[in-house]
């Protein structure tokens, strides 16, 4: 699937990116088909984020079917946002005559989930042994969300060649469709159900 020292190169260039380190955007590749194989990551990413979304639901243990539903509306929120994100970025790259910096912008945006998986597994794990109540990481989690955020808008910046206030816009941008997908799904799923029942 990925070409040998691909993975390396991309891991490399997510630790530089989120070291804020400008060439480390330059080593994701700008093809089509290296941002079509980049869509893995999320893919890879995906049970680490239901585990800890089933786990932290606020009406504490779901059923088999509550969990089911979730878990549906959750992996259907990854594919909703990346591409009402990616289709965001994609109509401002047009826009700006940058189309051909786009497939680098979604190939490093897909693969720096990786640093901010990395950063919030410690604590997940702790909080699924018991260790720590939601409550009491759920402010370090705001604190890596935000940080991937950053270092995205900085990604943004070097990969498309934009001024720093116009990448913190598409990070904020990215930041409302991620929380909007969800609200968006819940209600359809709301709807589905009353309407079947």
């Amino acid at each position: 699937m990925f070409k040998q020292g691909e993975i390396r190169q991309n891991l490399l260039g997510c630790l530089e990116t989120a070291l804020f380190m400008p060439a480390g955007v330059t080593r994701f590749c700008p093809s089509r088909k290296s941002m079509m194989k980049s869509f893995l990551i999320p893919l890879i990413l995906l049970p680490l984020t239901l585990i800890t979304m089933l786990s932290a639901h606020p009406s504490g243990p779901l059923n088999a079917s509550s969990m089911q539903i979730l878990a549906v509306i959750y992996s259907l929120r990854l594919f909703v946002y990346l591409s009402a994100f990616l289709a965001f970025v994609y109509t401002m790259a047009r826009t700006m005559d940058r189309l051909d910096d786009f497939y680098r912008f979604a190939n490093a945006n897909n693969w720096l989930a990786i640093p901010a998986a990395l950063l919030m597994m410690p604590l997940v794990i702790l909080f699924l042994n018991g260790h720590y109540e939601w409550a009491e990481i759920y402010p370090m989690m705001v604190f890596i969300t935000l940080y991937s955020y950053a270092y995205t808008a900085f990604m943004a910046t070097h990969v498309m060649r934009i001024p720093m206030e116009l990448a913190c816009f598409i990070a904020i941008a990215g930041m409302a469709i991620h929380q909007m997908s969800l609200d968006v799904l819940k209600w359809a799923a709301l709807g589905f159900i009353q309407l079947i029942a």
